[in-house]
């Protein structure tokens, strides 16, 4: 194996006194252990030319064989970092503060009973803010909305959410069962602030596209509290459908808006290494408490349509 290593280190870095640096051993040993691997398989790695080595076709034959043998040793380095990095004892979530609210409690209530000894962390965030957590490793599991391929990061789509319209409870257009981006020109719209996360660019785009003037004198980036402010008659608004079942109980008039405005969620981890046991378990768990979520609310619409 230190023969072995001494020639990928020479192939991977060019030369001899760098294979040395990289294995922190002198070049004398390393010209050695290359020399031994040649006898030991019966022909020549590399020509000398002066100071330098060049590998011979024979060499980049072997290293293709070596490099995908130590594919399996990278996948335990990356599973180490992932056992370092993680807690012994501890799953930490990141999520946004929908989620969290509205399907976290019934999968921790599982997770109780199955990990009785296992402490979990919930950390409720914007989504850059959950990236950043899962890509450095200080989230076990992000979930938040469904991101483009970025390296460090596993994305598993969970669910595509249909925004529902939120109205307070004795509002004039409570009586209509379906509505459209256009019948809310003129009114009151708690909005979403411009520079907030990718949970609110549709609705945006939906009030654009309509081209409707609406008032916005109130916004807030987190749509529980706007939620509460609909509650409490400021206004009207477009809202993730996670939360419309428990503000619904409080008083606030669900219905479906057209043209429909759509975002797909998904989670996150860290991409080095496999998956745990446990995060994969929560990974079952989170996905079907997020489609029962989206059915309790499709039901809700319903049964006003």
């Amino acid at each position: 194996m230190r023969q072995v290593e001494a020639f990928r280190a020479v192939m991977m870095s060019g030369g001899i006194t760098a294979a040395a640096t990289m294995l922190n051993i002198s070049q004398p040993s390393v010209s050695r252990l290359i020399a031994d691997l040649e006898r030991a398989v019966g022909f020549r790695l590399f020509d000398r030319r002066g100071a330098r080595v060049h590998p011979t076709p024979q060499a980049h034959a072997l290293f293709e064989a070596v490099r995908r043998s130590y594919t399996g040793l990278d996948l335990l380095d990356q599973a180490a970092r992932r056992i370092r990095a993680h807690p012994v004892g501890t799953v930490r979530i990141a999520a946004l503060a929908a989620i969290a609210m509205s399907i976290l409690p019934a999968v921790i209530q599982r997770f109780r009973i199955l990990y009785p000894d296992i402490k979990i962390t919930v950390e409720s965030l914007g989504q850059r803010a959950i990236e950043e957590r899962v890509f450095l490793g200080q989230a076990d599991l992000g979930i938040g909305v469904e991101i483009p391929p970025r390296e460090g990061i596993r994305s598993t789509m969970i669910a595509r959410a249909e925004y529902v319209c939120v109205l307070p409870a004795g509002h004039p257009l409570a009586h209509r069962e379906r509505l459209s981006v256009s019948d809310l020109a003129g009114e009151e719209f708690i909005g979403p602030m411009h520079e907030a996360d990718a949970l609110w660019n549709g609705i945006d785009v939906a009030l654009e596209t309509a081209g409707i003037p609406v008032s916005r004198r109130l916004e807030t980036q987190h749509s529980q509290i706007l939620y509460a402010f609909v509650e409490a008659g400021l206004g009207v608004s477009i809202a993730e459908p996670f939360s419309a079942p428990l503000f619904n109980r409080l008083g606030v008039v669900i219905r479906p808006i057209a043209p429909a405005v759509y975002l797909d969620f998904a989670l996150l981890e860290p991409d080095i290494g496999p998956t745990p046991e446990i995060v994969g378990w929560l990974h079952d768990e989170v996905a079907r408490a997020t489609t029962a979520c989206l059915d309790d609310v499709r039901a809700l619409v319903a049964r006003r349509s």
